[in-house]
């Protein structure tokens, strides 16, 4: 019998052993040290498994949507863990929203979920960049509000109805482009 330490377990902070394993289970493990006085074997479990930033381009790419829970508020933004792999990025406080955010408090809450959209990837520095405001729906990104400009001869009725049909056109074809 040997000891996989609670930080040799998986690459992503684990609280609890069961979130990992269950009793009975087997494993394959790496031994990271033997103490033949006290008779302890030291295993891990992660170092069998790829670190996520050494394949994170096979998994993820700038202007990917992905699906996040947040971790941490910090004054500057709030810090989000990716679902598949463990991989936490930040989203900056101006990109939590299109409206002036004193605070992500104002925004997000530790333990929500949202779909974010990858801005940044620096593997140099094990960073990831974050979006929720370029990961709403385009029709949630921008309102476009058409008019229709009075005539001075007075429209009649048939001239209305047209003019609403192509409001309703324009409206229902606006295809707004997200900010890089």
């Amino acid at each position: 019998d040997g000891l996989i330490h609670l930080s040799e377990l998986s690459w992503n902070r684990v609280s609890h052993p069961s979130e990992v394993v269950s009793v009975g289970d087997k494993v394959k493990v790496q031994i990271l040290n033997v103490d033949r006085e006290r008779r302890r074997i030291g295993l891990s479990l992660r170092r069998l498994q790829p670190q996520p930033w050494d394949v994170i381009h096979e998994n993820y790419e700038v202007g990917q949507i992905v699906r996040g829970k947040i971790t941490k508020l910090v004054n500057f933004g709030a810090f989000a863990r990716l679902e598949t792999d463990g991989i936490e990025g930040l989203i900056h406080i101006s990109e939590l929203s299109d409206k002036r955010v004193t605070h992500p408090k104002e925004v997000v809450a530790e333990g929500q979920e949202h779909d974010l959209r990858i801005i940044r990837i620096d593997t140099d520095k094990r960073r990831m960049g974050l979006s929720l405001k370029q990961a709403l729906p385009q029709e949630e990104q921008i309102e476009i509000d058409w008019q229709i400009a009075p005539s001075d001869d007075g429209e009649d009725e048939n001239e209305s109805a047209i003019a609403a049909q192509v409001v309703d056109a324009m409206n229902s074809a606006a295809v707004p482009q997200a900010a890089d």
